[in-house]
């Protein structure tokens, strides 16, 4: 009995101590971690983030280098416009822009058809060959370059009473009534007269800003020197020059050159109406002519009591052609097609076409021109006899008409307001 309960016991523990055996052979093997800590990721999947991130840094790495070469290959495409733009902007007075990239014009010929219709207003000289190399050396201008000028102004005719009627309202027509507050007659002692194959121009001299210029204009007019010469250099969207006996840009009269009138010391005794101020500087007309000029506030501050003014070269405007040197101007001279600001200082400005900006416009363009539009006659208004002479009435910059119109403007233009903008009428009266 004994060994049969023995026999079954050890039976027992070899059966648990078998069983124990067999769970702990196929349990998995225990990792310790020690307290308060999670169990650490396995360090094979750290290794194979890093190298997933370093492509990204090396390709943007490589695009940058792209772009900065491109930007670097672009900018000589720009470079000649900023060389033009630096060269006239320390040659000429601020302005809008872009405007206006020109270089000093030249009346020699170039040997380049291109560069000849891209070169600002030509200057003279009496020598061709000498200067033919200064012209080529010197930067041109490219045509697109000035403000596009503004349509042709219609100038209407009206009648004006006979002699003995009151001058404070004039005879109404079509167009309303002239009223002396507004409209003044042009000054026939001071007005040229062309006669041209594409009509008439009509311009009122300054001597207030160029007392030389103006004397030697109409001393060139009265001894007949302008009569047959033709415009032998236009350029569209700029000026048309004539006033050259040789036709050729190379030629003047036998009188001496004049000294640049570029210009002048402004008063309170200028007939000066201001337009706007705008940095610094006042913008407005002398008579017809546009003018920059110092404020008014400056003038007890000199010892002449005036400021520094001078014209601008608008639509119309006329002015006098010269060589490289600044003294040089002789005969040959411009009449404005469009606006060209940053000839403004550097040309001497003497007048402004009162009738006839689309005549002006009308000229037959070239450089050279085939078969050009010649003056036929050039006279002083006032050498005119009477009874043949055209009167004109100007509209006057400082009546209440004008001040409307320029109330306008400047709302319509504000900030970009020039007073190249606005010009005083001229009408034709029998």
């Amino acid at each position: 009995m004994k060994r049969s309960f023995i026999a079954i016991g050890a039976a027992s523990f070899i059966a648990i101590c078998g069983a124990a055996a067999l769970a702990q052979s196929s349990a998995p093997p225990l990792r310790v971690v020690p307290m308060g800590e999670n169990e650490r990721p396995a360090p094979k999947t750290a290794v194979k983030k890093t190298p997933a991130k370093a492509p990204a840094t090396k390709t943007a790495t490589t695009k940058a280098p792209a772009t900065k070469a491109v930007a670097t290959k672009a900018a000589p495409a720009r470079a000649p416009s900023s060389t033009a733009a630096r060269t006239t902007a320390t040659k000429a007075a601020p302005a809008r822009s872009t405007a206006s990239q020109t270089s000093r014009p030249t009346s020699v010929a170039s040997s380049s058809t291109a560069r000849s219709a891209a070169t600002p207003p030509p200057r003279t000289t009496t020598s061709a060959a000498p200067k033919a190399k200064a012209a080529v050396a010197t930067p041109v201008v490219p045509v697109r370059a000035p403000v596009p000028p503004s349509a042709p102004v219609t100038r209407p005719v009206v009648q004006v009473p006979p002699t003995g009627v009151s001058t404070s309202t004039l005879a109404p027509n079509a167009n309303g009534p002239l009223l002396a507050v507004d409209w003044r007659p042009l000054d026939p002692e001071n007005a040229i007269i062309y006669e041209t194959t594409k009509g008439r121009v009509i311009v009122e001299l300054a001597p207030e800003l160029a007392p030389g210029h103006v004397a030697r204009i109409k001393e060139l007019a009265r001894e007949g020197f302008y009569n047959g010469l033709a415009f032998h250099r236009v350029i569209d969207t700029f000026m048309a020059q004539g006033g050259d006996p040789k036709g050729d840009g190379t030629g003047g009269s036998d009188k001496p050159n004049l000294r640049g009138e570029f210009n002048f010391r402004r008063g309170a005794d200028t007939s000066f109406v201001r337009a706007v101020d705008r940095g610094g500087a006042a913008l407005g007309w002398v008579r017809t002519v546009p003018v920059t000029s110092q404020p008014d506030i400056l003038m007890d501050r000199t010892a002449d009591k005036r400021v520094a003014a001078w014209a601008n070269h608008c639509p119309g405007v006329t002015s006098m052609a010269r060589a490289e040197d600044e003294n040089s101007a002789n005969s040959q001279f411009f009449l404005m097609r469009a606006a060209y600001p940053s000839l403004d200082r550097r040309y001497t400005v003497w007048g402004r076409a009162v009738i006839g900006l689309d005549v002006i416009r009308a000229l037959k363009v070239g450089e050279p021109v085939a078969e050009p539009d010649k003056m036929v006659t050039v006279r002083v208004l006032a050498d005119i006899p009477e009874a043949e002479r055209p009167r004109v009435m100007i509209q006057r910059t400082d009546g209440p008409m004008f001040k409307a119109r320029l109330a306008t403007a400047l709302e319509e233009k504000g900030a970009a307001f020039s007073n190249c903008d606005l010009a005083p009428e001229g009408r034709i009266v029998p």
